[in-house]
């Protein structure tokens, strides 16, 4: 019997797809030579085997396209309008933030989700380089046995100056939404950003006394952060889907390259050898971590929306019992709200160890081709700039390792239980529920841009690790062309 498994805690494996060069017979008395090089396989992103997972794929792709990212910007310039008439009436701004938590309620879904295919696909992409890699050390063993020490030297030297090509795609293969998206994020998840966010829940706070703390106070910094919220986890789940196809052009670039490079050696060695199976296996967790995966990991799928919608149900039928009151209408904003917040921290800790994962195995590849380098006496290129991080990476840096933390999440569970322990003891009127709509929103809104910060830190730290392989990748093409020279292919 199978037990299920969340994502995290699965193993991977997988073999590049081996480049093989075919032999052919040219005319007859003439020798058999090396004719015919199959294309170079790119990289092609691997869709689920599962119909379900297909369609939640597509579902969130969708909703991280720019189209439903406009509608959202649109609806919330309506609702800011539609407050001027209605901004007096406690019904409206109860549906307000019914609609606010139900959507980041989703959203959170969406945006697990996400992090799950990142995390797969990026580690099916880590897989297939470990395999190739093995196949390029074996074979530029035997290329420099062939060469020998001189003729190896003399072919470094020749090939140690030539220019390297950058990794990145031209600007016309990025849409200009996609570059305005990548351009604001710079903003959104800027260190100031995230210090104005407080200085206006500060300034919010210090009109507390003159409100004499009412419950109309509590609701204006509520329908302010509801909408930044919206605002925010749309941003996210756009952003996301412009960087992983970023990321998605500069692995193909990297996979045709590194498929070229084994032609050539293929050609050089006669090596019919196929790529290795290669198998990346699953992290060693406290038994605590284990269980926020696989509570992630219903996040992530369909089930957590199924809740969701069981949840709507029985607000419906529980109407009639509150005369749909107030307190009614907040009841369902209450709990995708307390479950948004806890869900924000459960984010913010995957987040960090999908990064921390995929970072891992970029180190392990970029490890690897040092012991080669080494072996044909070059020096491995690099493309990471030895500057000093501004203070503002600095210290974005620490509050990711601080707010990623498992303990993190435990503090997002007390609060969660908090919030819900005093609505509790003031019988959820509408004071005790915004208890648990306010803090929770204020909390959540501070995540999420904590989320868009780390987001674009990883993305730095990947493109660089991504254009260091590319770039190691062109010095150990350009060595075996000029190896040519040298060497005969044994017939």
């Amino acid at each position: 019997m199978r037990f299920y498994r969340p994502i995290f805690l699965c193993e991977v494996e997988g073999a590049a797809e081996t480049q093989l060069v075919v032999q052919s017979t040219q005319e007859k008395g003439k020798d058999n030579d090396l004719m015919t090089v199959s294309d170079v396989s790119g990289y092609k992103p691997k869709a689920s085997p599962r119909l379900v997972d297909r369609w939640l794929d597509l579902v969130v792709r969708v909703a991280g396209s720019a189209p439903i990212f406009l509608f959202i910007i649109g609806g919330l310039l309506v609702w800011a309008l539609m407050g001027i008439h209605f901004g007096n009436s406690d019904v409206w701004v109860a549906i307000i933030s019914d609609v606010q938590a139900i959507l980041c309620y989703v959203f959170d879904s969406f945006l697990m989700r996400q992090l799950l295919r990142e995390y797969s696909e990026q580690r099916t992409v880590m897989v297939e380089m470990h395999s190739r890699s093995n196949s390029h050390r074996r074979m530029l063993a035997a290329l420099n046995s062939k060469l020998g020490p001189e003729t190896t030297r003399c072919v470094a030297e020749m090939c140690k100056d030539e220019p390297l090509h950058p990794l990145d795609p031209p600007i016309e293969s990025q849409s200009l939404f996609a570059r305005c998206m990548i351009f604001s994020a710079k903003l959104f998840g800027h260190l100031i950003t995230v210090g104005l966010y407080w200085v206006c829940i500060f300034i919010w706070l210090g009109f507390g006394h003159s409100c004499g703390w009412s419950n109309r106070w509590q609701l204006y910094i509520n329908d302010a952060t509801s909408a930044l919220m919206v605002l925010v986890f749309a941003f996210l789940a756009c952003l996301r889907e412009c960087y992983a196809d970023y990321t998605n052009t500069c692995v193909d670039a990297i996979f045709r390259l590194d498929a070229t490079l084994e032609q050539e050696l293929r050609r050089l060695t006669q090596d019919e050898i196929p790529n290795t199976t290669e198998v990346i296996s699953a992290p060693k967790e406290s038994y605590l971590q284990v269980v926020v995966y696989y509570y992630a990991d219903v996040i992530g799928t369909l089930l957590g929306i199924i809740i969701l919608l069981l949840v709507i149900v029985t607000w419906g039928a529980i109407g009639p019992v509150f005369k749909f009151n107030n307190t009614w209408w907040l009841l369902v904003g209450t709990y995708a709200g307390l479950v948004g917040l806890f869900d924000s921290f459960v984010l913010r800790n995957i987040q960090g160890k999908v990064h921390k994962s995929i970072s891992s195995q970029i180190s392990r590849v970029e490890r690897g081709d040092e012991p080669i380098f080494a072996t044909l006496s070059m020096q491995v290129p690099s493309a990471d700039n030895l500057k000093c991080p501004s203070l503002s990476r600095r210290v974005s840096r620490h509050m990711d390792k601080i707010s990623s933390h498992l303990l993190m999440v435990v503090a997002g569970f007390l609060l969660t239980i908090g919030c819900l322990t005093a609505s509790s003891a003031m019988h959820w009127s509408l004071t005790g529920q915004l208890i648990s709509n306010v803090p929770p929103s204020i909390i959540e809104s501070f995540f999420m841009l904590i989320l868009i910060t780390g987001q674009n830190d990883a993305e730095a730290k990947s493109r660089i690790s991504l254009t260091n392989i590319y770039f190691r990748r062109q010095r150990l093409l350009s060595f075996v062309k000029h190896a040519k020279g040298f060497c005969i292919p044994e017939m």
